[in-house]
């Protein structure tokens, strides 16, 4: 090979001899140039990655800054022009009515809108709330009463800018010094949204005036227990006459009426007209068991009610007398008795104690009780400790003869009397004006040496008890044989018609239901006034309210159903059980007691039309 070429191939890098095997050393020019070479490289390629990358993110992250910008940017713009086409705060109500009135006196509440908005406010109305005392005039026009307590007066559109008043007529009637209170609240839908908004504004009216007042005349003090008198002054203050009123007096519990005039209906006093500057007078005698140094409260209203109208409360007062010791006291209570009601047939022990708490001995007592009833038995009166009973004045009284110790009554000594009398079984209910009767005992005590500041206050002499008759309701069932095997077959059906009556005597009762459970073997077949339960076998007779007389002076409370049974062989020479217990539920308007009467079981012996009553017809035959 010629010099020069030899000289070329070692100066190419890919020369062949260059690539022969050879031990590589730093000496070799290629092998110590190539890391350099390599390194150089591969750190230009990371940096073109990096700028590529860094120019990448600074791409992206200048586009999400720039949307970022641009919705906060139509946000605001958003925001701002909405704002300025609505915002609540301006939209205001305002409320304008008098600050005093007289009780029923028409007068006008103003309402005044003013919506400040470019927007319309759209479906927009007010709500009106107020209390007792505040009567809408009816037909008004655009305004709906909703309730007792609330109307709504119905806008329509507020369109913007504008500013609008409308007007609620009504009357304020109540008692004087009463405090009526009435809200307004502004609903409405601004346009281009769906929310609705609503803003609230509040006035109060105090009533200075009535053309009704009440007095009551009364002691401020008395002795627990004993009679005390009560008027009541009912005054048309006005100069036109006031018709349809009604007297509610609300008493203390321990509260018992022994006496009034005129009596109350179901606790109330009608008062039919009160002519002008005129009043009426109702006299209350009871007597007040409470503990002594305890202020007790009678609370009185009159109010009226038109047919077909609400009620309106025209006055009210309050009598509040503080309960005193005395020192001559008598009182009396009946044996097991400590409710308020007692029943036809009940057998009454009354016990009466009398105790001298003065530093003086009493001479010569006497002690009576009287009584006001038209449903006691007289004729069974048991004086357990003597006396002499008045069949005239229905008075009983007892002396020194009768109880020594009453010969000389001691200071600080007690002794007590006791008797029995039962009430009627039968109460004395011939017409619809006997009912809702009272069992009322007068009992007092009288000596020459009680002091004479005591004897002018006849009050704390005496002491009243009233007890009322609870509601006495019969409840009676029958069974009739109507179809079918007679006397009953194994295996064959009769058929029965079951009648229910209800005789109820002497009060009114509400909510009335009878409960008549079948046995499994009865099977139910029709019956058009009751409701019946094929999962229980039971029967419900819904019969409500029931007034008092129904069986003696108005016409019995009765229903009828069917029944059927197909007797087995395990009833055989047996009268199997058509009905089991039934019970009639209600309540007692008089007693406001809850009443429940159960009638017996009756059974296939108990059918009532049997033509040979020796023959028992109600054993099932095999």
């Amino acid at each position: 090979m010629p010099i020069e070429k030899l000289e070329e191939d070692l100066q190419k890098k890919d020369s062949p001899l260059t690539q022969r095997q050879h031990d590589k050393t730093v000496y070799d020019v290629w092998q110590s140039k190539e890391p350099e070479d390599v390194e150089n490289g591969m750190w230009q390629d990371i940096k073109d990655k990096m700028f590529g990358t860094r120019l990448k993110a600074i791409t992206i992250g200048g586009i999400v800054v720039f949307v970022i910008a641009f919705i906060a940017f139509v946000t605001v713009s958003f925001v701002y022009l909405q704002r300025g086409f609505f915002a609540s705060e301006r939209v205001t109500l305002a409320m304008e009515m008098p600050d005093n009135i007289g009780s029923n006196t028409l007068t006008e509440i103003k309402f005044t809108y003013y919506n400040h908005n470019r927007a319309n406010l759209n479906d927009a109305q007010i709500v009106v709330k107020f209390g007792d005392y505040f009567i809408p005039a009816e037909n008004q026009e655009n305004f709906k009463r909703i309730s007792d307590n609330q109307g709504i007066i119905t806008i329509g559109t507020i369109k913007g800018n504008k500013k609008e008043t409308i007007v609620l007529a009504g009357h304020f009637v109540g008692p004087v010094d009463s405090v009526e209170d009435v809200s307004g609240i502004l609903r409405y839908i601004p346009d281009r949204t769906s929310t609705r908004y609503e803003t609230e504004a509040r006035g109060a009216t105090t009533i200075t005036s009535s053309p009704i007042s009440i007095d009551v005349q009364a002691p401020s003090e008395i002795v627990s227990g004993n009679l005390i008198d009560i008027g009541v002054v009912v005054k048309n203050t006005s100069n036109d006459a006031i018709s349809n009123l009604k007297l509610t007096i609300e008493a203390p519990k321990g509260f018992s009426i022994y006496d009034a005039t005129p009596f109350p209906t179901n606790g109330k006093w009608l008062i039919s007209t009160i002519a002008p500057q005129s009043e009426q007078v109702i006299h209350l005698r009871g007597g007040l068991n409470a503990p002594i140094g305890t202020a007790q409260l009678f609370k009185m209203e009159v109010g009226t009610q038109e047919s077909g109208a609400e009620y309106v409360v025209y006055a009210n007062e309050k009598y509040t007398p503080h309960i005193i010791g005395s020192p001559i006291v008598v009182k009396q209570g009946i044996d097991g008795k400590n409710d308020d009601v007692v029943y036809a047939g009940d057998r009454l022990k009354y016990i009466i104690k009398f105790i001298n708490n003065s530093k003086v001995p009493l001479r010569e007592v006497i002690v009576s009780v009287k009584f006001d009833s038209a449903v006691l038995d007289f004729s069974q009166l048991d004086l357990e400790d003597k006396g002499d009973y008045d069949a005239d004045s229905k008075t009983i009284k007892w002396k020194a003869s009768d109880i020594p110790k009453l010969r000389l009554l001691k200071p600080h000594e007690s002794g007590k009397i006791s008797f029995m009398i039962p009430v009627l079984a039968k109460l004395p209910v011939g017409n619809v004006n006997d009912y809702n009767f009272s069992v009322k005992t007068l009992v007092s005590i009288d000596s020459d040496d009680i002091p004479s500041e005591l004897r002018e206050n006849k009050t704390v002499l005496s002491n009243v008890l009233t007890k009322k008759i609870g509601a006495k309701v019969l409840l009676n069932s029958y069974i009739k044989y109507t179809d079918g095997m007679r006397p009953p077959k194994v295996g064959e059906k009769t058929k029965y018609t079951v009648t229910l009556t209800i005789d109820n005597i002497n009060n009114d009762i509400s909510d009335s239901m009878v409960t008549i459970p079948l046995p499994t073997h009865v099977k139910f077949l029709e019956g058009k006034d009751v409701q019946f339960n094929e999962r229980t076998n039971e029967i419900k007779w819904v019969v409500g309210d029931i007034v008092h007389g129904a069986g003696i002076t108005s016409d019995q409370i009765q229903t009828s159903f069917d029944v059927e049974i197909i007797p087995s062989v395990d009833q055989i020479d047996k009268s199997p059980l058509i009905l089991q217990q039934q019970t009639l539920t209600a309540k007692d308007v008089f007693t406001s007691l809850q009443v429940k009467e159960i009638s017996k079981p009756l059974t296939t012996s108990d059918i009532q039309n049997k033509q040979d009553e020796n023959e028992d017809e109600g054993a099932v035959q095999p």
